[in-house]
């Protein structure tokens, strides 16, 4: 096997372990991952680790989080910056979304440079829970839960694209097919995720460590299997959804990889 590939899984096989404290009422072997997606057809979002500097509440529309380092990449025309801040062991966390940058590329209203990084200017804030039920859309998050809730988290993941979208899913399998990682989920609802996954199933996949938040960054498609395709790997989701009183996955999906590399804190 490719040194690089072995690294890879063996990285993977060891965060099943590392991360099984973190979630001990789903007993099944599993690792936490991050979707990264967008709705442009063709177009992988750009992706980042970021320290969380701060967070600060600018009246009742604006959450501004204050990271260290720099954006993957600046948004352009029609792009927004996704910021995602989790507290893992509760299963809770938020994703903080800029509004969309206008057609002449001004970015100000979406992010501002700093002395010591970036400032992220969300106007729109989601619930996140890693589980099948991703997420639920509220109107209007008060901003004192948030704070209350991971204003204290060391970091963030970033994601730049057109509607760009941070989503935690289970990985209950992995393997290696003709030279290429293979990673396997399931979801329960059709949420945000797979609304961009119609239009465009590029992927990029984040696997870190919980507790550093260093990994890997795994760009590829992917794409919703039958059970009758994988009926073993079928299997292994149900059971994974089993251990958390999910019911059953209502889709599932396998990501292949095309590219990884290693990714850290900014």
């Amino acid at each position: 096997m490719d040194e690089q590939l072995d690294t890879l899984l063996r990285f993977i096989d060891d965060q099943r372990q590392r991360q099984a404290p973190h979630f001990p009422t789903v007993p099944f072997p599993k690792v936490l991952s991050f979707m990264g997606t967008t709705s442009l057809a063709g177009t992988h979002a750009a992706v980042g680790v970021n320290r969380v500097l701060g967070l600060e509440a600018v009246g009742e529309r604006e959450l501004r989080v204050r990271l260290t380092g720099g954006l993957p990449r600046p948004p352009g025309p029609g792009e927004n910056v996704t910021v995602m801040l989790v507290v893992p062991d509760r299963f809770q966390g938020f994703q903080v979304k800029t509004r969309p940058v206008g057609l002449d590329g001004a970015s100000g209203d979406a992010v501002e440079q700093s002395a010591d990084g970036v400032v992220v200017r969300g106007s729109q804030i989601y619930t996140v829970h890693h589980s099948p039920y991703t997420m639920k859309f509220f109107e209007r998050i008060p901003h004192d839960e948030v704070l209350a809730t991971v204003g204290k988290v060391p970091f963030a993941l970033v994601a730049v694209g057109e509607t760009a979208n941070l989503s935690p899913r289970f990985i209950f399998h992995q393997e290696a097919r003709m030279g290429r990682p293979v990673l396997f989920h399931g979801d329960g609802l059709a949420l945000k995720t797979y609304m961009n996954l119609k239009s465009n199933r590029q992927e990029v996949r984040l696997v870190v460590d919980l507790d550093t938040f260093a990994g890997f960054a795994l760009k590829g498609t992917v794409e919703e299997f039958q059970a009758q395709q994988y009926p073993e790997i079928y299997e292994r989701i149900c059971q994974g959804f089993a251990s958390g009183n999910w019911g059953k996955p209502s889709r599932v999906f396998r990501h292949a990889t095309d590219t990884w590399q290693p990714i850290a804190p900014a």
